[in-house]
Formats: structure tokens, C-alpha cells, sequence
């Protein structure tokens, strides 16, 4: 599961990493939530390898994935794939039609974005950034709340 802002690199990621072994879960390609869930139960009934690439700024947004993906056995491994808010913004800003969101809507992903926790369901988490010299892929560090 790919969680981060528009223009955040995602897609790029899942380009890059795993167009060749998993089919790609996205309301970009899907549209409706209604084709959404009748692709992921297909993947999840046919053991299909999958990436879901939406913002999944949420615990809940996550969970209607992370539930059924390990109900049905999977290992569920989580990516927060993250970009500096002007490089997102920049990015959104070069996209045309509808690939391009309003600066409003970046803005409020970005206020409602809590980071993935373990104890959401994850076997594994990872923080991702784009490089000059391609992608940084390194074990998530969380913690709990400290207050």
C-alpha cells in the first residue's frame, strides 16, 4: 500500500518497483469506490499480487484495504512516500485535466495525512523518497504518542 500526498511519487514508485509483478489499485484508473472493491476482491480471491496506490491518508482510508488483504492472507506492507509540499505542489501544478487537483485539495490531504502505524495491521513499513539518483528506501520509524 502506497500512502502520501499528490505529487508525492507514488505511482512513480509503483512504475518502478513493481509494475512487472503486481496489478495496480487505484481510484485514478478506477473512478468509483464500487470498481474499487470488485478489482480488489477479484486480486484478493485470485491471490493476485497488488498495489494499492491512493493517498490512504487515514487510518480508516487504510484499513478498508489492510483488513481484507490479511484476512485473505496476504502480507500487507505499507510505503509513505514523501516529497517536500512545494515539489508536490509543483508536480500537481504541471499536471493537465483531470490528473490535476486543486491546491485545496492537496492542502487538506496534507492536514488530514497521519502516518502508518504497526499497529494498524502493517507486516512491514517503509519511508520512500526520490533521489537524484533514484529511489531511498529505508524501514519507517514510528513511535507512539508521547503525550
Amino acid at each position: 500500500m502506497l500512502c502520501g500526498v499528490q505529487g508525492s511519487g507514488k505511482t512513480t514508485l509503483y512504475r518502478d518497483r513493481f509494475l512487472a509483478t503486481h496489478v495496480r489499485v487505484s481510484m485514478d484508473l478506477l473512478r468509483t469506490r464500487a470498481r474499487e472493491t470488485a478489482f480488489l476482491s477479484l486480486c484478493l480471491e485470485t491471490r493476485q499480487p497488488f498495489v494499492v496506490d491512493n493517498t490512504n491518508p487515514t487510518v480508516a482510508d487504510r484499513a478498508r484495504y489492510v483488513a481484507p488483504a490479511r484476512e485473505a492472507g496476504f502480507r500487507v506492507i505499507g510505503y509513505v512516500v514523501e516529497v517536500d509540499a512545494a515539489v508536490a505542489a509543483a508536480r500537481n501544478a504541471a499536471r493537465a485535466g483531470r490528473a490535476r487537483i486543486p491546491d485545496s485539495g492537496l492542502r487538506g490531504t496534507t492536514a488530514r495525512f497521519i502516518r502508518p502505524a504497526p499497529d494498524e495491521g502493517f507486516d512491514e513499513l517503509w519511508h520512500a523518497t526520490a533521489g537524484p539518483e533514484g529511489w531511498r528506501i529505508e524501514p519507517l520509524l514510528t513511535s507512539g504518542r508521547l503525550f
